[in-house]
């Protein structure tokens, strides 16, 4: 009877120091052979790879460098991402030579274990194994991920030591580790060092200025680059829009004839990171007018951008992109869509991508849990969360961030308690600011003020603007007007330009019919030149995102809009005798202008717009930049009601679905 030979378990590879002629069977296959079946069958195949890893140990090939180096580059490869079985396969690998041992300082890096790389070149030079030209840039991004500036300047000797300074390679990674060190000054003596230097070197320079912030030496070095290509432009509008300066970043971006996947990369993620997320969809939708091929990174950058906006359509598009085009769901991408998703209100189609996921990292987790925290689903986030650890993924700050946040919008007090005291227990992590503000957002939303005044006086940090601004909100809530007087005097020395601020103590002083006070507080605002954030609702429709504001007429359709409101108020009237609820307008103005001020705010206006344009009884859904106010939260319960429609809401703090007069926070936000 033959047994199965299987790679599940290694103790069967022979011990480097058991490996003598007698033991090498005689090889069924030749080298080119096996090297030509890891190559092309054994990177999208895990059933391969076994078959191929159990041909090489019988074949006697696998104490062939090239054959187990290859063999360690397609356990670490993103498909399949074991690097432990990667590093087994390396530990049996009798004096690896430096094929072998490139291959798992790769493998290490591209699974971000850049401690590793480094403690296994140390012992690579201790072996006698000696480096070559495709060692050091691999070493260097090492040592610069983990700030390793002493380690990296031994490297560095050891490339001079060896005679290697004139590899453009090793000379572009030095230049790039010196620069993340902040060390700009040696990072230039490498790229003027008297060898040869590439436009690859010039631009590694030019990204490192920008990094440190030295905006004109990069300037100054892009224009005396001669043989300028994509990348120096691509360094150049990365770096401008890292500064906000995207008219710059812009028109470099159209100058250039040739771009290529990184320049739309820089563009589109810097408008994301930056808030403008209507420019990157604009940027990708001309990306696509000019049939370039996106990538993760892109998609990754698209999503985000979708997320924020709400764009369901866009974000559908793309993760059908993804699936035609057959791009492997990564944890990066497979995160990226379950935040879009869960953003854009589809928490249906976000737990589908997550349970087909097959590599989930902990912000995986993160993302999904703080989706169902926000659709207010708190007892099933709480349940992934102790999933989390029973599938032995480590929870981070971020974990328990999302998971006091469920336990906040659910009024769940000694669930969150809970929480807290088992993050310090059970892992050791030390709470911070982040989590006081949620346990002050969760006391003070349940109505325990004094308590969770007390917490903030127990920190053993600096309490910041937000978790003052979460005691004073639960302080506009409950109505308690003494301690939001003392908390918004606080914000407002704290964060004296923040008009959201103003708002919040206005609006407490209003709800009390406190007039004076509000006219005070407006008063104050005119005299600091303090500009209210306008309220502002967006809607997506086929793609396309529309943006409303209270007074704004610039939308084309903008006269049906206001007619269509003005019948869907009639019936509400008439149906449920609604009146808008004029406690929260900012300042102080007559009965019939507090009245129709809240009437036409920014949500409604969407609504109206999503009637006009969509089927009778289709899901609108709104995302809204400010917190729903309780006129509007009312309005949309009724609405909801009345038309037997379902409203998804998106607000600053959580999602709102109103179906049959009944909203999931259960009036609890």
């Amino acid at each position: 009877m033959s047994t199965k030979v299987t790679t599940t378990d290694l103790p069967h590879h022979l011990k480097p120091e058991e490996i003598s002629v007698t033991n090498i069977p005689t090889s069924e296959f030749s080298q080119k052979t096996i090297l030509d079946i890891l190559n092309t069958k054994c990177h999208t195949s895990w059933q391969h790879l076994k078959q191929a890893h159990a041909a090489i140990l019988k074949s006697g090939h696998f104490q062939d460098h090239y054959v187990s180096g290859t063999l360690v580059k397609c356990y670490a490869n993103s498909r399949f991402s074991n690097l432990e079985l990667a590093l087994k396969v390396f530990n049996s690998v009798h004096k690896p030579n430096v094929f072998v041992w490139n291959s798992v300082l790769r493998a290490c890096l591209e699974h971000s274990e850049p401690w590793r790389v480094i403690s296994l070149y140390s012992e690579m030079v201790g072996v006698d194994s000696k480096p070559n030209k495709f060692t050091y840039p691999t070493v260097f991004k090492a040592c610069s991920i983990t700030e390793a500036d002493k380690e990296g300047v031994q490297v560095h000797t050891h490339v001079v030591k060896n005679g290697l300074c004139g590899d453009v390679h090793i000379k572009s990674s030095g230049i790039q580790m010196y620069a993340c060190f902040g060390c700009l000054n040696e990072a230039r003596q490498i790229l003027d060092d008297g060898s040869k230097s590439d436009v690859i070197c010039w631009n590694a320079l030019i990204d490192g200025y920008l990094k440190c912030g030295d905006i004109e030496a990069a300037k100054e070095l892009f224009k005396s680059t001669k043989d300028k290509n994509t990348g120096s432009y691509n360094a150049m509008i990365s770096g401008f829009a890292r500064f906000g300066r995207f008219e710059v970043a812009r028109k470099l971006f159209n100058e250039m004839n040739d771009k290529d996947e990184i320049t739309w990369s820089a563009i589109i993620d810097g408008y994301t990171k930056d808030g403008y997320y209507k420019e990157a969809l604009e940027v990708f939708n001309e990306m696509q007018r000019d049939k370039i091929k996106p990538r993760k990174f892109v998609l990754s950058c698209v999503l985000a951008a979708c997320a924020s906006l709400g764009a369901l359509d866009q974000g559908i598009w793309i993760h059908d992109h993804v699936k035609r085009n057959s791009i492997y769901v990564d944890a990066v991408l497979g995160t990226a869509l379950v935040d879009m998703y869960a953003k854009c209100g589809r928490l249906d189609m976000a737990w589908k991508v997550f349970e087909d996921m097959k590599m989930k990292e902990v912000f995986t987790w993160n993302a999904m849990i703080g989706g169902l925290a926000m659709h207010g689903r708190a007892d099933d986030a709480i349940e992934l969360f102790f999933k989390m650890q029973r599938e032995k993924m480590r929870p981070d700050r971020i974990t328990f961030a999302c998971v006091l946040s469920a336990c906040a919008h659910a009024g769940m007090i000694d669930r969150g308690l809970q929480a807290l005291t088992y993050m310090q227990q059970m892992y050791g992590v030390d709470p911070d600011v982040e989590h006081y503000g949620c346990i002050v957002d969760l006391l003070g939303r349940a109505g325990y003020l004094a308590e969770a005044e007390e917490v903030i006086s127990s920190m053993p940090m600096e309490p910041n603007a937000a978790v003052w601004e979460a005691l004073l909100g639960s302080c506009r809530k409950h109505g308690e007007v003494e301690l939001g007087e003392r908390v918004g005097k606080i914000l407002l020395e704290m964060e004296p330009e923040n008009s959201g601020r103003y708002a919040l103590l206005s609006n407490i002083y209003a709800k009390e019919g406190r007039w004076d006070d509000v006219a005070k507080m407006r008063k104050l605002m005119k005299e600091r030149g303090i500009k209210t954030n306008p309220g502002s609702s967006m809607i997506d429709l086929s793609g396309v995102v529309h943006e409303f504001k209270t007074g704004d007429g610039s939308h084309p359709q903008v006269k049906e809009i206001y007619l269509m409101l003005e019948k869907i108020i009639e019936k509400l009237e008439m149906m449920e005798g609604y009146s808008p609820n004029s406690s929260q307008v900012l300042f102080d103005i007559d009965e019939e202008e507090k009245e129709t001020a809240p009437k036409y705010h920014s949500e409604k206006l969407a609504i109206a717009f999503g009637f006009i344009n969509t089927d009778p009884g289709a899901t609108i859904r709104v995302i809204k930049n400010l917190r729903v106010c309780e006129d509007c939260h009312s309005a949309t319960k009724l609405i909801s009601k009345v038309f037997k429609r379902d409203i998804i809401v998106r607000d600053r703090v959580r999602y709102h679905h109103f179906r049959n007069g009944k909203c999931s926070c259960n009036d609890f936000w």
